[in-house]
């Protein structure tokens, strides 16, 4: 009988879709079950949606709920053979030392052994400070692939998508991530105000993209006008979150993103 790991994740529509098959790409000698969001709805040929009662939910308000479930199915999650929890960060360790750090998140794994009382491993597992850093930082199984190789753009034709996210990625760095380019789990303030990645990105390919890319020097034309007519060029977590998150490979996010998500790939990997 396969061993389960329990699963507690951020309520966002990209985690809810795709997480436990990108963890099992991590460890694949476990049934990896979604206890958190627990009410995600999907009708035939429409995206999966999640109760209002749950959307959304990160930061302390997800320790909340995942400490009244675990306190509500406690037997059962004795049974697993470990505890993750997955968030995205969003900046909250903005300005604290490594040492603050290990404490909140033993603080966290502490109340959860005691709220089960037992011996679980428990991996906290930050995406920081979203998920869309890891379709940056596996840029060939993320967003190149998204919008080249997935057939989500219908209408651009084969060359025209190979120039456009290779411009994209350029624009990205540039300006979207630029001093955290090589630091993208920092990525966040600027002038002491804190800028959400994935609102960034979404109004970047929307419409700061085809401007960025209409201004390029001998640029193709008709690559040009292509990008900026299409209608398929846009990101939504909804929609294309998880189809990234299915693809990108956790060992490419272990040597790009060491900050956070590399030390738990390891611990988790190695669970025998």
């Amino acid at each position: 009988m396969v061993e389960r790991i329990a699963c507690f994740l951020t309520c966002g529509y990209t985690e809810a879709g795709a997480m436990q098959s990108f963890l099992k790409k991590i460890n694949n000698k476990y049934e990896y079950r979604q206890y958190l969001p627990n009410k995600t709805k999907k009708k035939k040929g429409t995206p999966k949606t999640i109760h209002p009662k749950f959307s959304g939910l990160t930061g302390e308000g997800l320790l909340k709920k995942v400490y009244e479930i675990i306190e509500k199915h406690r037997e059962e999650l004795l049974s697993c053979r470990a505890i993750i929890l997955e968030d995205d960060l969003d900046g909250r360790f903005h300005g604290m030392t490594e040492e603050q750090i290990s404490q909140y998140k033993e603080e966290i794994a502490h109340t959860i052994r005691e709220k089960l009382g037992g011996n679980l491993p428990v991996f906290i597992l930050y995406a920081s400070p979203e998920a869309e850093s890891w379709f940056i930082a596996d840029w060939k199984n993320g967003f190149e692939y998204l919008y080249k190789d997935s057939n989500v753009v219908t209408d651009v034709e084969n060359r025209a998508k190979a120039f456009f996210t290779h411009h994209l990625r350029k624009y990205i760095g540039k300006d979207i991530l630029k001093e955290y380019e090589d630091d993208i789990e920092n990525y966040g303030f600027f002038n002491g105000e804190y800028f959400k990645l994935s609102d960034k990105l979404i109004d970047g390919i929307q419409t700061d993209i085809k401007e960025y890319i209409k201004a390029i020097e001998g640029a193709n034309k008709e690559y040009v006008n292509q990008i900026v007519v299409s209608r398929d060029i846009f990101y939504s977590k909804k929609l294309h979150g998880d189809r990234m998150l299915r693809n990108i490979k956790p060992e490419i996010l272990a040597d790009k993103c060491r900050r956070y998500f590399s030390s738990v790939y390891y611990e988790l990997h190695n669970l025998e």
